[in-house]
């Protein structure tokens, strides 16, 4: 599975056609169901095409001038400057009326098949009974504190609101990667926190792991859970790619 900081570093590139055949399928792939790389890419096609369109409207530059410009440019880098007898000729670049790639690509997003809305409603449905699970979790610690004979009441009350606001940001799907992250991290760090206090530690640890695993799973596929607040932000904001 390709990232979305792999397609976004490598979006200019797939534009251009510089890619190989298996990797532009990839991008491509990537591009066509991920809700925060697509409004990039249609924004940087259309950006190239607008450039290639202005180009045509006018004259091009000369050979001549393209490879006096290639030449200058080449002489001035580091080390031995060129004589005008070893400077390469430049071919000029062909001038085309749009990016080398396919035309834009359509999200599959409004046409998923049968497949593609069930992992959707899979993801929706994971990301929200987990997400009520946790801030329930975090707001019953704080109705009924855990451990406070043994523990610090100020640190177990911090670490259940944190709780509670990391759950609401699954809940909503904001900020996936580092809320996903950090709802794991304090999921494991509050049960070795209350470990000494708990009557029954390993039975509560071996209930605590399906939600260890929900939360591996849904930031494994964060980008492909489009009904978020981050897909929706990213559909606003087409040049702020969160990621």
């Amino acid at each position: 599975m390709i990232s979305c900081q792999e397609v976004i570093i490598e979006l200019w590139d797939y534009l251009d056609g510089e890619l190989p055949v298996e990797r532009a399928a990839l991008i491509a792939d990537h591009l066509a169901e991920c809700a925060r790389c697509y409004p990039q890419y249609r924004f940087e096609y259309a950006f190239l095409a607008a450039v290639a369109r202005q180009r045509a409207q006018g004259p091009g530059p000369s050979p001549a001038l393209v490879e006096r410009v290639a030449g200058a440019v080449l002489a001035h880098r580091p080390g031995t400057p060129l004589t005008a007898a070893k400077r390469p000729r430049v071919a000029v670049e062909p001038r085309r009326s749009a990016p080398r790639a396919a035309a834009p690509l359509r999200p599959r997003g409004s046409s998923m098949g049968m497949r593609a809305r069930a992992e959707g409603w899979a993801l929706a449905i994971l990301r929200g009974s987990l997400g009520v699970f946790l801030l329930l979790w975090g707001i019953g610690k704080l109705v009924v504190p855990a451990g406070a004979a043994s523990s610090s009441p100020q640190l177990a009350n911090g670490v259940a609101m944190l709780e509670a606001v990391l759950a609401a940001f699954i809940l909503l799907g904001l900020w996936r990667r580092w809320s996903y992250a950090a709802a794991f991290a304090v999921h494991v760090g509050s049960l070795l926190l209350l470990w000494r206090t708990l009557e029954d530690p390993w039975g509560v640890a071996l209930a605590g792991l399906p939600v260890c695993g929900a939360l591996v799973a849904l930031y494994l596929l964060r980008d492909r859970d489009l009904w978020t607040l981050d897909a929706w932000l990213a559909w606003r904001r087409p040049w702020g790619v969160m990621r």
